[in-house]
């Protein structure tokens, strides 16, 4: 089984006591991994660290989702060091369903290196958004107690879970020293073309990991903005949409309808 890590801040003993109450409860180790506080370090150092380019504007970042991002890098650098081929990282707000337990027992280092998948995302996002409800994917088939793998083809944001393989925390590191884009775009939006080019991600459904946005809300979520829609953001908008389109049409890829799969 790989290593399963907690990203947590000192200031929510109350998600880290309800994660933890789970991971427990079905017997498994863990471990937590302390969370940069954007209250607790200056702007000016998030910004350094995050770092800005050319897909600043398209993709704005909060200090809130530069605390977090950082606070993913600073685990990917744990990961690439260690002896375990993956490694899952779950947030503190993630609800995890029974089956999590039997996709954790699963192969999944194996599973993602034979399909050369660097991440797989195993999380249910329950809000509206249509893009993390019914993301596009190509179908790879079972991989456990109903689950089924697929490639990820659009863009599918969140980090509350996720599996990545210390190779690609490797590359990861050596290629983006500096994120900046927040961490979701990074890892799981085509249209950042960042991490997503790199890792070809994958994701399960139904999805074990539920982001319970319901019970604790977002740290960071209300100060984000979806950002200026530059001419080469629409532009990489459109090229995403003609490529779905062709590949839907081809029968090479279709749109999933995500579900949790505590809700069996």
């Amino acid at each position: 089984m790989p290593p399963i890590y907690v990203i947590n801040l000192d200031r929510a003993p109350d998600r880290l006591a309800a994660i933890a109450a789970g991971l427990d409860g079905f017997g498994l180790s863990w471990r937590r991994v302390e969370a940069i506080d954007r209250l607790a370090v200056s702007d000016d150092w998030l910004t350094a660290e995050f770092g800005a380019g050319e897909l600043s504007r398209a993709f704005p970042a909060t200090p809130g989702d530069m605390a977090c991002s950082l606070s993913h890098q600073a685990l990917w650098r744990e990961i690439a060091s260690g002896e375990a081929e993956a490694a899952i990282v779950l947030e503190d707000d993630a609800r995890l369903s029974d089956a999590f337990v039997r996709l954790a027992s699963a192969d999944l280092a194996g599973h993602m290196r034979r399909h050369g998948m660097g991440a797989l995302k195993i999380e249910f996002w329950p809000g509206p958004q249509q893009s993390r409800r019914f993301p596009v994917g190509q179908d790879l088939g079972p991989i456990t107690g109903g689950m089924r793998l697929y490639r990820m083809r659009s863009g599918f944001l969140g980090t509350c879970g996720y599996v990545l393989t210390a190779d690609a925390a490797r590359q990861l590191l050596r290629r983006f020293p500096k994120l900046g884009v927040p961490v979701d775009h990074f890892l799981f939006g085509p249209e950042a073309a960042l991490g997503f080019d790199l890792l070809r991600p994958g994701f399960v459904n139904p999805a074990p990991v539920l982001h319970d946005v319901a019970r604790f809300g977002s740290d960071i979520g209300p100060a984000r903005s979806e950002g200026k829609r530059t001419i080469g953001r629409r532009l990489r908008d459109h090229v995403a949409r003609r490529r779905l389109a062709a590949e839907t049409r081809r029968g090479e890829v279709e749109r999933v309808e995500m579900r949790f799969a505590g809700e069996d």
